[in-house]
């Protein structure tokens, strides 16, 4: 028999052998297992994963290189499960971290803030004890009326009180143009119109206050400081109230009630020459109107 034949078929065979080896040994690509390795690979990339969540982390990547012993060993049922616990636990360590940064940026924030806005609360308290002598005075005039006129004046006395107490919780001063609610730039990253987390107690006050009076008109205005273009300052004090705007109307308040507008650099309430006074003016103003329903007057002065 010829020599060259038989080896032609060895060598056929080895070739046949190897392939099907190759075969058996590749693992399979798996999409569980891909999504947790970009999933770990992005919260390992993240800063402040490193910083706030590293047993998180740390928990993911030990899921992740279950799952990949798993494939490797060609146990393909139990591989699904720890790529599946290695991706919400990198998710989940990005989003403690995130929370986390934002906590401290807003503590970090608010001891200067406290600092500068020291002389602005005096002058709120004078404006608050002068709203409760008036509603004293005018208590003491409803006394003297008749009894039906006195039961109605003590209603009025005791809404009166429950209007005030709920603008104190606001912090909001009157103004001619309404009860006027500032929120500082402390409420949002540098240079960004996204709200940060520390801005929704604020925000769920004034959404209850606006949902218990329904009659009542809101004007959001954005400011900055001085610094920069006017164009972008304009365009990031519109984005600023805008996205205030946004979270009252996710909070349940009619986008009909609410309007927008942005003001950049004008209106100053502080001087730019110094980083106080810029701070200061880097503000959103939430107008709060009357309870007639009636529109809220343009801004205007200086």
């Amino acid at each position: 028999m010829n020599t060259n034949l038989f080896n032609g078929i060895g060598l056929t065979g080895m070739g046949l052998a190897l392939a099907l080896s190759a075969c058996v040994s590749t693992p399979q690509p798996n999409a569980a297992l891909e999504n947790a390795r970009i999933a770990v690979q992005t919260a390992e990339a993240d800063p402040n994963v490193a910083k706030y969540a590293a047993l998180d982390l740390e928990t993911a990547k030990n899921d992740l290189a279950a799952a990949e012993d798993a494939q490797m060993h060609h146990h393909d049922a139990a591989v699904d499960q720890p790529a599946y616990l290695a991706a919400q636990n990198a998710r989940l360590a990005q989003a403690r971290a995130s929370a986390k940064a934002d906590d401290a940026r807003v503590a970090a924030g608010q001891t200067e803030r406290d600092q500068i806005m020291l002389a602005a609360r005096t002058r709120e308290v004078q404006n608050a004890k002068m709203a409760a002598n008036a509603a004293k005075m005018e208590t003491n005039a409803a006394m003297a009326a008749t009894t039906e006129a006195l039961g109605q004046r003590d209603q009025a006395a005791e809404e009166a009180a429950r209007l005030q107490a709920e603008v104190d919780a606001l912090k909001a001063k009157p103004t001619p143009r309404g009860l006027v609610m500032t929120l500082g730039d402390v409420l949002f990253d540098t240079g960004k119109a996204m709200l940060n987390p520390g801005a929704a107690r604020k925000l769920d006050q004034l959404a209850q206050f606006l949902n218990e009076h329904p009659d009542r008109r809101v004007q959001i205005d954005g400011f900055t400081d001085s610094v920069g273009t006017d164009s972008y300052n304009e365009d990031l004090s519109r984005r600023r109230a805008d996205a205030v705007k946004a979270a009252l109307t996710m909070r349940g308040i009619d986008a009909s009630r609410i309007g927008t507008q942005g003001y950049g650099k004008a209106y100053p309430v502080a001087d730019n020459n110094d980083s106080g006074g810029r701070q200061l003016n880097r503000r959103v103003e939430v107008v709060i109107g009357e309870d007639n329903g009636s529109a809220i007057s343009p801004r205007s002065g200086s």
